[in-house]
């Protein structure tokens, strides 16, 4: 009985004994070498490069070739007959004027500094007052005759000008229209006959002050305008939230560019109010845009009034708010509206 006894407890002791012994190899660290993790390179954040080129002083848009510049700005003479339309080349203007005429309808002034195009047109005659207009800018003024006091005045204010009844050979006649609204004119051909006519190569004034952030003004909300010249022709224009643009429109109709199909829209509108009268038998108009008077300034969906004043013939004219101070635009194209006072103005909100 004592060796049963004595043989459990050694069974009992030896099991211990194991038992202590795998403790003893779970408890060992095993000697494994640390896994190191590479640092990643952190590549350096370039440095943007600043934008290329130098501003247009009638558009405030960066303008990478300065040689286009250097150029004298031109201001042609266009039809907006119903004939006449669609035109050609009013994309590609910086500024554009709409100034009534005799026979109820108005005519366009187009102002061209760095943009290149190959047809601008139909070209047409020269008023006084938008004369006065291409004085601003010292541009070379494109016409095709004009009226007596009109044609005067360029001898008389020793304007550069390029006329198609003077034998200018910047002009061609397209065979898909009629006379006289067929007559046409590019920048390259212009730019060459300028060069060859010896007119001074005095670059355009600045013109505008522009913001350099995209501008929200103060003012109306104003989602369109439109203009009733006469009976049977209102011009307006549609403001785009999307693209921040107004869309022009003649009779409920938005006007398109004749090569391209494109349609035509501006990032600014300038309403210039102010008084005309009848001078003759034909109805040829006196539109007066010397002095000052009232207007609108229309960008990014807004309407403010302003008031604009020309001190002379060939002084600029200056757009300011009702506080006195120069007004600031936001950089693009800019359409101006010279409107007399028997012209009905409608504002939507």
């Amino acid at each position: 009985m004592n060796s049963k006894r004595r043989l459990s407890a050694l069974i009992v002791l030896f099991l211990i004994a194991v038992m202590l012994s795998g403790c003893a190899k779970n408890t060992e660290v095993a000697n494994v070498e640390p896994e190191i993790t590479p640092t990643p390179t952190v590549e350096p954040t370039p440095t943007p490069e600043p934008p290329k080129g130098s501003p247009c002083p009638l558009t405030g848009v960066l303008v990478e070739d300065e040689g286009d510049l250097k150029q004298r700005p031109i201001a042609v003479m266009l039809d907006n007959e119903y004939n006449a339309r669609p035109q050609s080349g009013l994309l590609e203007a910086e500024i554009v004027y709409e100034i009534p005429v005799e026979g109820n309808i108005t005519r366009y002034m187009a102002i061209y500094h760095h943009n290149h195009t190959d047809k601008i047109g139909p070209v047409r005659s020269a008023r006084p007052y938008f004369i006065d207009k291409s004085l601003e800018f010292n541009a070379v003024y494109v016409h095709c005759g004009g009226s007596p006091q009109a044609l005067q005045d360029i001898v008389t204010l020793k304007v550069n000008a390029l006329n198609d009844l003077k034998g200018s050979p910047c002009f061609w006649r397209s065979k898909d229209r009629k006379m006289p609204h067929n007559l046409y004119t590019s920048t390259k051909l212009m730019r060459e006959v300028i060069e060859s006519n010896k007119f001074n190569n005095k670059t355009a004034p600045e013109y505008f002050k522009f913001s350099e952030e995209f501008l929200n003004p103060d003012g109306k909300s104003t989602r369109a305008i439109s203009f009733n010249y006469s009976k049977n022709y209102t011009v307006g224009y549609e403001y785009d939230e999307k693209d921040k643009l107004y869309y022009r429109t003649i009779n409920g109709v938005r006007l398109k560019d004749k090569e391209s199909g494109k349609e035509i829209a501006t990032t600014n509108i300038i309403v210039e109010k102010t008084t005309a009268k009848v001078l003759d038998d034909v109805g040829r108009l006196g539109v007066n845009n010397i002095g000052k008077d009232r207007g609108y300034y229309l960008t990014a969906g807004k309407l403010m009034e302003i008031e604009w004043s020309k001190s002379s013939r060939s002084a600029k004219t200056i757009y300011k708010d009702l506080k006195g101070n120069e007004i600031l635009m936001n950089k693009g194209t800019t359409w101006i509206q010279v409107v007399p006072d028997y012209v009905r103005i409608d504002i939507k909100e």
